[in-house]
């Protein structure tokens, strides 16, 4: 089994064939084909480093420790059949300088490019809709290239009075649009500007209408409780003029997480048919040794229940021995796939920890997909590239706030299993866990204990929900860490997956979760600066640390 690579090193390219995509394959092939790659010159301080190119034409780093990068790069040669390498430098930068330029990055005032399309979210209550149509009438009336979308079901609301701005002014019916749950509507034109009314949520549901670039959003507080809505709706006159006027404003960049749900296929198992073979080896042998002593043959397979004699006993025993040397030809071949499956460097571990019954979940190197062999009559691999079959996601979702996985209906405590760059971290005994990124921080990952983490840090936070073990505590890893959630095959109970509350569904045993960091985070627009409206949301909105103060000793005196 061979994988095509295309490698590219300065102005040279050559397509190379490796046994596997493991990244230290990848680095010593790369290195015997190009061995200046590695070697820091005279000129720079600078060490070499591997990168692929994915269908975005981005190019991602290959770190050696990512225990994961092989299953990425398995699904890229699925569809593309071939994986683009390319050699990069990492600069030996002073630790200092790296610091000043983000903090610099997290305070830089920016320009939003020109705004002609602008996305209106709110609920459909009669308040917000009165609200909609006055913020409507005067973005068409000020900004004469301003194409507006906004809600269908406003369109036949009492409160919006559609046809009432129809009648002010009948051109405006092509720059006023209406977009549906799925933004259909808007993805002929792409939006430039998303403008939400109400609280939190509304925030939410805008950045997951977007799965993949969401524009800029401006939010207003019209909700219960607005962390993430900086601005008041009394001033959104000044406030968009602004924005569409090309005003200089900071950006704060949140983190989103893309959650990969891969469901466990059931397929003819190698694993069951290999005892099959096992047990019917033991009885062909048995009845062989019979047969010999005796001179009259009679062998029992499984599939012929019949027994067969022959007058004849030469030809019957030479009959007796072409069965029993297939049998052992099926039972060596069912042996040898078996050793290859349980002898792929760290899926080992994941096989003794989340598939105790030999239940494949995600591989890194995937499972052989069956075929029958012309000869034996065994499934071997015939899947994809090389033979193998790449296990795809099910659903994947971008999410803003944080995935849960819990117990939902069931009774007894989930069992689940937590994977970090591929290497097993813990066995977690709990009613669910959370994992929510620095903007989910704030919202279900407090109520049960997580920390607080501010929006600069590309962080995420991993909090137990009512866990067995008073150790469980929640901790903050990297934003750039693949996590891996399952299901082991021991677990007494399924569990529930929800995505920032939305597409609600069961895991079943075998079943995972792929989280990594999303390429599309979001953008919302801050009042003053990313950091002042963050602690402002921390002391207004949740009252962070609000107590009545102490009074001095000297007013006991």
């Amino acid at each position: 089994m061979k994988f095509r690579l295309k490698f590219t090193h300065g102005p040279h390219n050559v397509h190379v064939h490796v046994p596997d995509l493991k990244p230290d394959t990848i680095y010593a092939r790369f290195s015997s084909e190009f061995p200046d790659a590695f070697t820091p010159t005279s000129t720079t301080s600078a060490t070499s480093t591997l990168r692929w190119l994915d269908s975005d034409g981005d190019w991602i780093e290959i770190r050696r420790d990512d225990k994961d990068c092989e299953q990425i790069l398995l699904q890229v040669m699925d569809r593309s059949g071939l994986v683009h390498i390319q050699s990069g430098f990492i600069s030996s930068v002073k630790y200092e300088k790296v610091m000043d330029s983000f903090d610099h990055l997290s305070r830089t005032v920016v320009k939003l490019p020109p705004i002609s399309n602008v996305l209106i979210v709110t609920k459909p209550d009669p308040k917000l809709a009165k609200l909609t149509k006055e913020l409507s009438v005067w973005l068409i009336e000020t900004f004469p290239g301003v194409t507006l979308f906004v809600d269908k079901k406003l369109q036949n609301r009492s409160a919006f009075k559609y046809q009432e701005i129809l009648d002010q002014n009948p051109s405006w019916k092509d720059r006023l649009q209406f977009w549906t749950k799925d933004c259909q509507t808007c993805k002929d034109k792409q939006i430039h500007l998303a403008v939400t009314l109400g609280g939190d949520g509304t925030v939410l549901y805008t950045a997951w209408m977007f799965q993949q670039r969401v524009p800029p959003i401006v939010a207003f507080h019209l909700g219960s409780l607005g962390f993430l809505t900086n601005f008041c709706f009394d001033n959104y006159r000044p406030t968009i003029s602004n924005i569409i006027r090309g005003e200089g404003m900071n950006l704060n960049i949140r983190m989103r997480l893309q959650c990969s749900v891969y469901k466990f296929k059931e397929v003819p198992t190698i694993y069951s048919a290999a005892q099959q073979q096992s047990d019917q080896l033991l009885t062909a042998e048995r009845h062989y040794a019979h047969a010999t002593s005796t001179k009259s043959v009679k062998i029992s397979t499984s599939y012929s229940a019949t027994a067969e004699s022959s007058d004849d006993s030469d030809d019957d025993g030479d009959e007796s021995r072409r069965q029993l040397v297939e049998l052992r030809q099926k039972a060596e071949i069912m042996r040898r796939v078996k050793e290859m499956d349980s002898k792929r460097g760290t899926e080992v571990m994941d096989l003794g920890v989340c598939h105790e019954q030999g239940h494949t979940l995600i591989t890194r190197v995937p499972s052989p997909s069956p075929r029958l062999d012309c000869v034996s009559g065994i499934g071997i691999g015939v899947g994809g590239p090389g033979g193998y079959e790449v296990p795809k996601p099910t659903d994947t979702w971008q999410v803003l706030n944080e995935v849960t996985i819990d117990r939902g209906s069931n009774a007894g405590m989930l069992q689940i299993e937590l994977f970090v760059d591929g290497n097993h971290v813990t066995t977690i005994l709990a009613d669910g866990l959370v994992i929510a990124t620095a903007t989910g921080s704030t919202a279900y990952s407090l109520s049960i204990g997580g920390s607080l983490i501010h929006p600069d840090k590309n962080s995420v936070i991993i909090s137990p929900i009512a866990p067995h073990s008073l150790t469980a505590r929640p901790m903050i890893i990297p934003g750039t860490k693949h996590l891996r959630v399952c299901v082991p095959a021991s677990s007494r109970t399924t569990a529930w997956a929800s995505f920032d509350g939305r597409h609600r569904q069961e895991l079943d045993k075998g079943d995972s979760v792929m989280i990594t960091a999303s390429r599309y985070p979001a953008a919302t627009i801050c009042r003053r600066d990313q950091s002042t409206d963050w602690f402002t949301g921390l002391t207004q909105v949740l009252n962070w640390n609000s107590r009545v103060l102490q009074k001095p000793l000297e007013s006991h005196l």
